[in-house]
């Protein structure tokens, strides 16, 4: 009678452990996971399905992605590879590659790749776009704008448009025109002012710029022009100068003289300034530095400090004084910024004015807009309330419009 139920037993462990191999999510039910956003359990299913079947590479695919969007670059990297060395021809295989290796910014390597893959899909448009950003990141901006065009051509979504838009919106010459009101608490006449620039692209790296200011401020109506530079000396650095005179000027500098550097690494510029302003028996000097990241896709953020010294005629040592701003812009929809900022001092050095000079403490507000339209047109809109010493308060109006060409 024993024998019988041992057998039984023997007989029936295999069936169980078939019948509870199958217990498990399907890969359909997998897929939906991830499409609901539940990326974790997706993951640990796809991870099921590969350990039980290896050669399952669309599952292995997903797991890539997946660590791919819960921000493990290098594991999805590590993923795709193993992938592509089984199967050369996988094209999501070798997409995914090359996305991991363009978030570490290796332009080069990109590139190689990609282009070995344009060759056997010259009309895939994910290829072209990603070869875009590939050049764009390496500084070749002409290259870029020809495969986004490529890519929009073939698949005209709002995500090749926009990528496209924005390189033109940075590689074309453009003309810009702002002007911008102030009004002062007690018996200060109101100000105005405008402003002309033309920036001009000679070549990938370099581009010229002239502009023109004319102001009345204070009952003196003033002006002052001249020109700069905007050199990019290496991929991640860049160099900005400019001079702007205006002899006999009483409220705006007679002379502005601008040095700027920029790095960039990863999502954040770094930036330092040295600002050199002439008045008439007063020169200033600004050393800043500043640092603006981006924070996610809709979002940024900018910080700057800067300490100026000035020495007048009136007195026989230099006058030091702070400045600090906070600055942070949100896209609420894919051509519209909010954008609003907070300043301790001087709250706008290319408006920089006689009243400003020295241990100048103000605290300022602002708010605004950035619209980008699709006739590469850029318009800005803002307000700022600035609160001085001796209860004096100065709020200022600013329209502005940039134009491509």
């Amino acid at each position: 009678m024993l024998f019988p139920l041992l057998l039984a037993v023997v007989l029936l462990v295999p069936a169980a452990g078939s019948a509870f191999a199958q217990v498990g999510p399907t890969s359909a039910e997998a897929i939906q996971l991830a499409n609901d956003g539940r990326s974790a359990e997706a993951l640990a299913s796809f991870q099921r399905l590969a350990a039980a079947n290896p050669n399952d590479h669309e599952a292995r695919l997903w797991i890539a992605r997946l660590h791919d969007r819960l921000g493990h670059p290098d594991e999805a990297e590590s993923v795709y590879r193993s992938v592509l060395l089984e199967d050369p021809a996988n094209l999501d295989a070798a997409l995914g590659v090359a996305s991991t290796l363009l978030a570490r910014e290796e332009a080069a390597e990109t590139i190689e790749l990609l282009e070995a893959i344009e060759e056997r899909a010259p009309r895939n448009a994910e290829v072209l776009a990603l070869l875009g950003r590939a050049h764009r990141l390496a500084g070749r901006t002409d290259r870029a704008i020809a495969y986004f065009r490529r890519a929009v051509a073939i698949a005209p979504t709002a995500e090749h448009r926009l990528r496209l838009e924005d390189a033109r919106l940075s590689y074309l010459h453009r003309i810009e025109t702002r002007g911008f009101t102030e009004q002062f608490s007690g018996s200060a006449p109101d100000s105005r002012n405008g402003d002309l620039t033309v920036n001009v692209r000679l070549s990938e790296r370099l581009r010229i710029l002239g502009r023109g200011q004319v102001q009345r401020k204070f009952a003196v109506s003033e002006q002052r022009g001249g020109g700069g530079v905007e050199w990019r000396w290496r991929r991640a650095t860049s160099l900005r100068g400019h001079v702007l005179v205006g002899p006999d000027n009483l409220v705006m500098p007679e002379g502005d003289v601008l040095g700027e550097l920029d790095y960039t690494f990863g999502q954040a510029t770094w930036t330092a300034t040295v600002r050199y302003f002439d008045f008439a028996g007063a020169r200033t000097t600004f050393v800043s530095p500043a640092v603006s990241w981006r924070a996610s896709a809709r979002a940024t953020w900018a910080l700057r400090y800067a300490m100026s010294f000035t020495d007048s005629n009136r007195q026989t040592s230099y006058e030091i004084g702070h400045t600090a701003h906070v600055r942070a812009a949100y896209r609420l929809h894919r051509r519209l910024w909010l954008q609003t900022g907070y300043a301790a001092g001087v709250e706008d050095f290319d408006n920089f004015s006689s009243d400003r000079i020295g241990d100048f403490r103000a605290s300022t507000v602002s708010g605004g807009f950035r619209l980008d339209l699709p006739t590469l047109t850029t318009v800005v809109g803002g307000y700022e309330h600035q609160w001085r010493r001796r209860n004096i308060d100065m709020g200022r109006m600013t329209v502005g419009l940039q134009q491509r060409f």
